[in-house]
Order: structure tokens, then sequence, then C-alpha cells
């Protein structure tokens, strides 16, 4: 026979909030709830700590600017990056 897991749910106080405590317990669901947009602020001694917040889908992407990357100078060209990390320790004393 599977056994199925069962998630326990704490309900939250006032504002979205829980404790350290509770949001241990239930981090997964936490994480899940925050992803479709909810805001979770975490307490301590009943004191706002923390707070669980969707990732924006604007920040999530790098842009690489590479005009920007093409204009910086490449110093001891040829080199292998071992050797070049060597060489600026080294220069540091």
């Amino acid at each position: 026979m599977k056994r199925v897991k069962k998630t326990v749910v704490y309900p939250m106080s006032e504002g979205g909030a829980l404790s350290i405590r509770e949001a241990k317990a239930q981090f997964s669901a936490l994480v899940g709830r925050a992803a479709e947009g909810e805001e979770i602020v975490i307490t301590r001694h009943g004191q706002p700590r923390a707070k669980l917040v969707p990732v924006s889908a604007e920040g999530a992407t790098m842009r690489v600017d590479r005009d920007w990357l093409k204009s910086m100078p490449v110093l001891k060209r040829g080199l292998a990056a071992d050797i070049l990390v060597r060489d600026d320790r080294d220069s540091r004393g």
C-alpha cells in the first residue's frame, strides 16, 4: 500500500504573517504560494523579520551589454586563465 503524504497548511495570522517555526514546517508550500504571487511575512517573537515574495519576471532575466563587453580591454592576450590569476595574485604582494 502506497502512503500519500498529506501537506499540512497552517492558517496564517493577520496580514499573511506566520512564525519561523510554522514557516519551517511548511516551507515548500509557502514557496509555492509565493510563486503564485502571495507575499508572506515571517515573524520572530511577533516581530516581522523576513518577507517571502515572488521573483519578478523582469528581474529573473540576465541581460548582457555586448557593446560594453567588447569595449573592455583584454590584458595579456593569449595566456591561460590560471596564469592570469596567478600573476594578478602575485602582483598584489
